[in-house]
């Protein structure tokens, strides 16, 4: 692996490790970062080309063994680190990835065995990039095949989603479509899926007397608004959780794991 020292952390050889906060609107970039050895990892085996390596030179011995000949790794003195990436970093090694599409979800459920049982989750509107990556994660444990997102949910691949996925949305598809109406229609219309819609409304359907369908594209609401009207009448049926009279209703991403975990048994 090249090792190229770095001892300026206006260095324009590191521009994509710089002020990471400040950076944090990565979805029009055609770069990410990962932070950490474990989510490095995890990029090195994904297939997204890794374009470097920031390394404290704290660490450069435990990466030499992992990290290709022909991938550049910048050692920077370990307090430098924290200047490059705008706040104090305690993991003293990110990776910079590029961005390859993936394939699209007619691709992905296509392939493989046609009579073969599926599982998408829907997410037309998400806020936090905390619940994508913890649905990323969720997700990857139970066995869904994809993730599709719409325009208003964050970028799978910014920073906070990768760091709650630990890197899982490196490996299960998040697929973003402006709109996510026509493939989810055409997941019911072509390939038989049963679009199922998670509410909190206790006259809906318990999820728990609901049977699995054999492919199933599981609609989750935005945080504060819910599964809009137009998602509504898309669905062919509504579950809900139920809970004790007065409670308020559960976070998405804890919600999504019962339900996950529920229809993927």
């Amino acid at each position: 692996m090249p090792r190229i020292p770095i001892d300026d952390p206006d260095d324009p050889r590191i521009a994509a490790y710089r002020s990471l906060k400040a950076t944090n609107a990565t979805r029009g970039l055609g770069q990410f970062v990962v932070e950490g050895e474990r989510l490095l990892d995890r990029l090195l085996a994904s297939r997204f080309p890794t374009a470097s390596v920031l390394v404290g030179d704290r660490y450069e011995d435990r990466l030499a063994a992992a990290i290709s000949e022909d991938v550049p790794v910048y050692v920077a003195p370990h307090a430098l680190v924290d200047a490059i990436v705008g706040f104090p970093f305690h993991r003293g090694v990110l990776g910079c990835g590029l961005r390859r599409p993936w394939p699209s979800l007619d691709e992905l459920i296509d392939g493989g065995d046609p009579g073969r049982s599926r599982f998408v989750v829907v997410c037309p509107k998400l806020s936090n990039p905390e619940n994508l990556g913890a649905l990323a994660r969720i997700g990857d444990v139970f066995g869904v095949d994809a993730i599709l997102a719409g325009p208003e949910c964050p970028d799978p691949l910014s920073r906070r989603v990768l760091r709650v996925s630990m890197g899982t949305a490196l490996r299960l598809p998040v697929i973003v479509e402006d709109r996510p109406e026509d493939p989810a229609s055409r997941l019911a219309d072509a390939h038989g899926f049963e679009l199922v819609a998670a509410v909190a409304d206790r006259s809906a359907e318990a999820f728990d007397a609901s049977p699995r369908p054999r492919r199933l594209a599981l609609v989750l609401g935005d945080e504060h608004e819910g599964i809009d009207a137009d998602w509504l009448a898309r669905c062919h049926r509504a579950v809900t959780i139920p809970m004790r009279p007065g409670a308020s209703s559960l976070n998405v991403a804890v919600a999504a794991g019962i339900l996950i975990h529920h229809y993927s048994r």
